[in-house]
């Protein structure tokens, strides 16, 4: 069972991810800014898995 903290804490962590996928469909591939961001999306994954949660992935356009 999960605390009303942790879930919050995973929502919040998911929001981020979804925010920064279109962030980084305003940059180029290449730009340091779209590295920063994936950069950080990339972060927040490995916080997801290793407290138990499926990653989230950007969706293509």
């Amino acid at each position: 069972m999960t605390s009303f903290n942790e879930t919050a804490i995973i929502s919040y962590v998911k929001s981020r991810i979804e925010e920064y996928c279109k962030e980084m469909e305003t940059t180029t591939p290449g730009e340091i800014q779209h590295d920063i961001i994936l950069g950080k999306i990339e972060a927040y994954n490995e916080f997801l898995e290793q407290f138990g949660y499926d990653r989230v992935a950007c969706a293509l356009k």
